[in-house]
């Protein structure tokens, strides 16, 4: 098991970074570039990355009272966002993956390296798509 954690400031407040990841149909716009996830039901996905050759169904739930999405492909990976308060006007948001299975991210190295920049990616393009507004 491997569990990957990052977090960043948002220059908005919680509900409206909230709207955004909460909003599935706009998933694409913040994902890191290797994961591409399209929405194929209601709280149903698939997720597709390319480097690790995976293709998968998994689910999705949004939790608004909460503040949190919860994802997972049973029995391999599950992963939450949470948006928690801060300042005025802003916001922080705490992207955690779990690799439960025997993948190669769970034995460390470049695999879980890349994992890290993912995240970090994934929470700079959501970043930038919430200080355009």
């Amino acid at each position: 098991m491997a569990e990957f954690e990052a977090q960043r400031g948002m220059p908005a407040d919680a509900d409206t970074v909230f709207a955004v990841v909460s909003d599935l149909d706009r998933l694409s716009q913040w994902m890191p570039g290797p994961v591409d996830v399209q929405l194929t039901g209601d709280g149903e996905v698939h997720a597709d990355v390319e480097p690790r050759g995976v293709d998968a169904d998994g689910l999705v739930r949004v939790r608004p009272e909460q503040l949190r999405v919860e994802w997972g492909h049973a029995p391999d990976y599950a992963g939450w966002l949470q948006v928690e308060h801060a300042d005025p006007g802003r916001s922080s948001v705490v992207l955690h993956l779990s690799f439960l299975g025997d993948q190669p991210e769970t034995h460390g190295g470049e695999p879980a390296a890349e994992v890290q920049q993912w995240l970090d990616d994934g929470l700079g393009r959501l970043e930038n798509l919430v200080a355009q507004g």
